[in-house]
């Protein structure tokens, strides 16, 4: 006797309907699986059938996470795979899903690269190598990421951008001494993926110069404590403990050596 699908019930779920097979319950299935297979009752149903429809409807439910989930922001190839493996342990069925939201342009990484560059370009922010390597972390294709960099992170864009993000650094470390400044400037901007060439070509323009009442305030401020600090020592040991100390915070040796014979004289 040939099987036939006896009801179809609408679940409370919208979209959703349960089929039933010579008059058992058989399988749930989706609204747009229904109506790609021409799904009606006293259709006639066999194993095969059966099978292809349950798997059809997996891959519409899993269809419908990924969709969901896209419906947020952007997203790459590989994290959409991974969402939908926690949802689905078959490949195939991810793979079949993966390929209509690729065919749909639901999911692109070259879109999403070139979203992320001219996001990062505006944010005047992350300089190039930088932004390679977070999309990099994305899994997304070394090709596709310097495409996108070719196309929408021009020479002038970098410069104007690691300029901005000099002069930021190196206003934000006021309360140190200007040599270090600088070395903290460059090393932020290099940590930023700004490459050696881009920031000595910044470095030049700005041509930061030291205040240097500022610079010799500093030094009597940050001098003090350390003088302070080193009491323990006596003679020698403490002038050169104490002068060695500013060096490394970049103060200049010659004023070091008057800092250090003013305290000498107070004392």
């Amino acid at each position: 006797m040939e099987s036939k699908i006896t009801m179809i019930e609408a679940q409370k779920r919208k979209g959703r309907f349960n089929v039933y097979i010579d008059g058992q319950y058989a399988f749930p299935i989706s609204e747009n699986v229904m109506i790609k297979y021409r799904i009606f009752k006293g259709m006639a149903v066999d194993d095969e059938l059966r099978n292809e429809l349950i798997n059809a409807d997996s891959i519409s439910k899993l269809y419908t996470k990924a969709i969901n989930f896209l419906s947020h922001q952007l997203r790459t190839e590989n994290e959409v795979v991974a969402k939908l493996r926690d949802f689905s342990e078959d490949e195939e069925h991810i793979a079949a899903v993966m390929a209509k939201l690729v065919e749909l342009n639901l999911v692109n990484d070259q879109s999403y690269a070139d979203s992320y560059v001219r996001t990062e370009v505006k944010k005047q922010d992350k300089g190039p190598k930088n932004v390679f390597f977070k999309l990099k972390e994305k899994k997304i294709d070394e090709n596709i990421i310097n495409n996108s960099l070719s196309n929408f992170y021009s020479y002038d864009e970098m410069i104007e951008n690691c300029r901005v993000q000099a002069t930021k650094i190196f206003n934000k470390h006021k309360r140190d001494a200007f040599k270090n400044r600088l070395d903290k400037t460059k090393i932020s901007l290099m940590q930023k993926g700004y490459s050696m060439d881009a920031i000595l070509e910044v470095m030049e323009e700005l041509d930061f110069q030291p205040d240097e009442d500022d610079q010799l305030a500093l030094l009597r401020q940050q001098g003090d404590k350390i003088w302070q600090r080193n009491r323990k020592y006596s003679g020698l040991e403490r002038v050169m403990k104490t002068k060695q100390a500013l060096y490394r915070k970049g103060f200049d040796m010659d004023d070091i050596s008057s800092f250090i014979d003013q305290k000498n004289l107070e004392e």
